[in-house]
């Protein structure tokens, strides 16, 4: 049965270090302060993100999350370029900054409370960018004010009964998970950086395979597909049924027993898509 530890500075500072035990983390840190760097002297060149540095920190993002991700380059200079610009400006306060990118033209004009006219250059419906891949932006131009929500770093916030849900999709589920990383990042000295490298490794090193053997109790079949990383639950298996299992390894964790198979699954249910 797994214990579930407290999510204070003592678990950011051990499961830290447990990120880098192999070469490509070491890598794939190398590259991120170099994005941060360069994204910070694409903004004072231009103004904005060039869609070169948005090539770069998406295939960053893809590499980190072992997914490929398509993206219609030719809507960007259209939709995101002027997006980028707004939300790098002072007009528009942290909490909007999220929605300039995720809503639509319409969404936008009708909702927020910005100036006439700072809306003019915003055509048309935000293409593509989903709330996981706006925070990644998002962090690399404001790496101390938005952290980046991903699978890993969602599900192990909801281990710890730090997020209400696993729905990255939700901008409420975005809000509440940024409060919580900010608000240890001022308790505990640590950058958001280095709690996301933290609960990053937790979930690739322990929650994962937890989560992955509560499912051989219950007689599930575990597929696998391009997205499960090792031995495990894949990574791309049903959102709610992900969820379902924390719930199950949360409840096992606090009662000290483990349960039945859940009777709301019919024996067709019980296979987890490759």
């Amino acid at each position: 049965m797994m214990k579930i530890p407290r999510f204070d500075s003592a678990f950011v500072r051990e499961w830290e270090q447990q990120y880098y035990r192999c070469e490509e983390s070491h890598a794939d840190e190398r590259e991120y302060h170099e994005l941060i760097k360069a994204t910070q002297e694409d903004i004072a060149r231009t103004g904005t993100i060039s869609k070169d540095m948005l090539r770069r920190i998406l295939k960053w993002k893809d590499r980190r999350e072992r997914v490929e991700r398509k993206v219609i380059w030719e809507r960007y200079e259209i939709i995101y370029e002027p997006r980028f610009r707004l939300i790098i400006g002072e007009s528009v306060p942290d909490h909007h900054k999220m929605l300039v990118l995720i809503w639509s033209e319409t969404e936008l004009r009708d909702k927020l409370p910005v100036g006439a006219g700072l809306l003019d250059s915003v055509r048309g419906k935000a293409h593509g960018f989903g709330i996981p891949v706006a925070s990644t932006v998002l962090h690399f131009i404001y790496p101390d004010t938005f952290p980046i929500i991903d699978i890993r770093t969602a599900e192990a916030l909801y281990l710890f009964d730090q997020l209400g849900s696993t729905d990255r999709s939700k901008h409420s589920v975005y809000t509440q998970f940024c409060s919580k990383l900010l608000e240890t990042a001022t308790k505990t000295g640590h950058s958001l950086h280095t709690i996301d490298r933290a609960l990053f490794a937790f979930h690739e090193q322990l929650l994962q395979l937890a989560m992955y053997e509560e499912c051989k109790q219950w007689g599930f079949e575990l597929g696998y597909s391009g997205q499960g990383i090792g031995k495990g639950l894949p990574l791309d298996a049903p959102r709610k049924f992900r969820q379902m299992i924390i719930s199950r390894i949360k409840e096992a964790a606090r009662n000290k027993t483990q349960f039945d198979s859940p009777s709301e699954f019919t024996p067709s249910e019980r296979i987890i898509p490759m």
